[in-house]
């Protein structure tokens, strides 16, 4: 006997974040749909209580006072999360810091939403990247 087929719909999409060199972290269009941002949620943010370089996010209303608001920018969303990453020390004007998005249905209650675990992945800014600043 076989179990359920995988929904390939479920596996195929790529949600991402990206820290911009202003600092604001911006979200894909598969992490908006996947997600549901809209201008009326928030995102919260919270380390891993053993491992201060693994990061977990959610979608909440607007009104909670934790949460960063959703703002919108042309067709896409972004949070204004500069404050919160200068106080990480994460040095995103010299390092593109791209987080891939990973469902972690186990912390959905500690965190008041759908948790995803923000999987890091630094690579070096090139020039080009620097002067657009």
């Amino acid at each position: 006997m076989i179990g359920t087929i995988f929904n390939a719909k479920e596996y195929s999409s790529k949600p991402k974040a990206t820290i911009q060199l202003s600092g604001k972290l911006g979200f894909n269009g598969d992490a908006i749909e996947q997600l549901k941002i809209t201008e009326d949620k928030g995102i919260v943010i919270a380390p891993d209580s053993s491992d201060k370089r693994i990061y977990y996010l959610a979608v909440v209303d607007k009104e909670n006072e934790q949460a960063f608001p959703a703002r919108k920018s042309g067709q896409y969303y972004y949070i204004n999360s500069k404050q919160l990453f200068d106080k990480l020390d994460l040095d995103y004007e010299m390092i593109n810091y791209i987080f891939d998005l990973v469902r972690c249905e186990k912390f959905d209650t500690e965190i008041g939403g759908e948790c995803y675990k923000m999987n890091m992945r630094p690579k070096p800014r090139t020039q080009d990247d620097v002067e657009e600043k």
